[in-house]
Formats: structure tokens, C-alpha cells, sequence
């Protein structure tokens, strides 16, 4: 297995320890970059069970909403959810009737413009603390590691 590159022993001790409690096999690369990039922050470390629902296997995308929730946090957050699930979060904090607003005028739906820039590239890798470690989850999600 290639070496994993961690940015310090908490996050290498939490990512061993959630793949070993949820029974993550190496070979699955999409949990397994999922765990490594929601453990790289401290945040999301604590609040693991607030963005992925072990159960149910998905990305908590509400997570990027709570008060406990930095900048890197969400970059941290938003890559994983698309690196797991192929696509972009969206989360609608104020009320059910933005739902009526997802559509336009033709009936086709539609992503908030503001979500989805803070989705890009640019907007998640411009992390200077964390940015090296986001670019070691995709080598994790899209290498072999058996």
C-alpha cells in the first residue's frame, strides 16, 4: 500500500480508527478518502457523525451550516461530498419554500450560483493550511491502495 500522508498524528490516529470501527476496507476508495479528508480538520474530527451518517452511508451536507463549521471545514466538507457522491452539496438553511426555488422558469433545476463556487477547484484548494491534504484525498480517491 502506497504511503498515506497525514498533516499530523491526530488525523492519522482518527482516520485508523473510523476505518477500523466502520469496517472501511482499504480497496473502497471512495470511503476511504471520504474518512481521510473529514478527519483532516480538528472540527470535523469532533463532529464526524455530523457530516456522514455511517448508516445510511452518506455526506451530511447540513453540516456546512452549524456553528461549530470554519472555512476549511466546509472546503473540507464540500470535497468530500464530492468525491463520495460524485456531485455537490446543497443545503437550504432558511426554510422548505426554497425548495420551490430550485426550479426555473422552464421547470429545470437549478444549484444556487454561490453554492456551486464555493464547490470549484479554486474555492476548496486555495486552502492554505489544509489544500496539500485535500490533493492527498483525491490521490487516495481515485488510486488503488491494495
Amino acid at each position: 500500500m502506497p504511503k498515506i500522508i497525514f498533516c499530523n498524528k491526530h488525523h492519522k490516529k482518527c482516520f485508523y480508527s473510523l476505518m477500523k470501527k466502520y469496517n472501511i476496507n482499504i480497496r473502497d476508495n471512495e470511503s476511504v478518502a471520504l474518512f481521510y479528508i473529514l478527519t483532516i480538520t480538528v472540527n470535523c474530527r469532533i463532529h464526524f457523525l455530523d457530516c456522514y451518517d455511517p448508516e445510511d452511508r452518506r455526506v451530511l451536507s447540513d453540516a456546512l451550516h452549524y456553528g461549530w463549521a470554519t472555512i476549511s471545514d466546509a472546503r473540507a466538507i464540500r470535497l468530500a461530498y464530492n468525491l463520495f457522491n460524485g456531485s455537490v452539496p446543497t443545503v437550504f438553511k432558511d426554510s422548505p419554500d426554497e425548495w420551490n426555488n430550485l426550479y426555473n422558469h422552464r421547470g429545470r433545476f437549478e444549484y444556487n450560483k454561490t453554492e456551486l463556487l464555493e464547490c470549484t477547484p479554486y474555492s476548496i484548494f486555495c486552502d492554505y493550511d489544509f489544500g496539500r491534504y485535500f490533493y492527498e484525498g483525491l490521490r487516495l480517491r481515485f488510486t488503488s491502495l491494495s
